[in-house]
């Protein structure tokens, strides 16, 4: 579901966009040049958050935004993604509603 509404709002924006099914597929997809943010789902099976975040630091440029999102009930995932350093942390909801602004937090005007 979080896919195909990023995918979506990406399209709209004209936002070329990669869907990673795991963190080394992730990793593997913002070492390019043109990678500005990763969104990340926090339901995602045997998500290390932390890890993640560290390594998306370390293996990409410095203006690579990262959000993470997540349900409302899941609060623990969502204090250890504030916790691990993303930039923005959400929840389903959230994101639904602000898709369009969060996929433009890299925008330049």
């Amino acid at each position: 579901m979080l896919a195909s509404r990023t995918e979506g709002v990406a399209r709209q924006k004209g936002i070329a966009m990669v869907q990673a099914a795991n963190q080394i597929d992730a990793i593997s997809a913002i070492a390019d040049e043109n990678c500005q943010l990763l969104v990340v789902d926090l339901q995602l099976p045997g998500l290390d958050i932390e890890a993640l975040v560290i390594q998306a630091r370390q293996s990409s440029k410095s203006s690579l935004r990262i959000v993470a999102c997540g349900p409302h009930v899941h609060e623990q995932r969502l204090d250890t993604a504030r916790a691990a350093g993303c930039d923005r942390v959400v929840t389903r909801g959230q994101f639904d509603r602000e898709a369009a602004h969060i996929l433009g937090m890299t925008e330049t005007t």
